[in-house]
């Protein structure tokens, strides 16, 4: 095993230390809610009242590691994962664009407007509407 630093970006970013099993990241139970943003149970991956079962073995192990791509493939995330860069990208949002996508209908979003007051995409359901987002990069 090698023990090494990597960045996660996913909705947040944060920096854990894994320890890398052939190429694959392995962090503490104890960091997965803080890297994913879903508690490790017995009963799978859990968040409020909804839980992803995983395989039995990673939850009931004695190890106190859990592999993270195997964790980001149950909830369905894609990854792009630079071991060499220290660096994982989680892709936390590909179920909603699936969905968006088949259902033809765009994830709720909250976004300051032009005066600094968070609005809601929901909050002009039913009506036509047109969100212009640039960048200055």
């Amino acid at each position: 095993m090698d023990n090494k630093t990597l960045t996660v970006l996913s909705d947040k970013t944060s920096i854990v230390e894994v320890s890398l099993e052939n190429s694959r990241p392995c962090i503490k139970k104890t960091d997965v809610k803080e890297v994913l943003g879903w508690e490790l149970k017995d009963e799978g991956l859990c968040k409020e009242t909804t839980c992803v079962p995983v395989p039995a073995d990673l939850a009931s192990s004695s190890s106190e590691f859990v592999d993270l791509l195997t964790l980001t493939e149950a909830l369905g995330f894609s990854t792009v994962l630079d071991t060499e860069a220290g660096f994982l990208a989680v892709d936390c949002f590909s179920s909603l664009r699936h969905s968006a996508l088949s259902e033809r209908k765009a994830p709720d979003l909250n976004l300051p407007d032009l005066d600094g007051t968070i609005r809601s995409l929901s909050e002009w359901s039913d009506k036509k509407k047109l969100l212009v987002a640039f960048s200055s990069w």
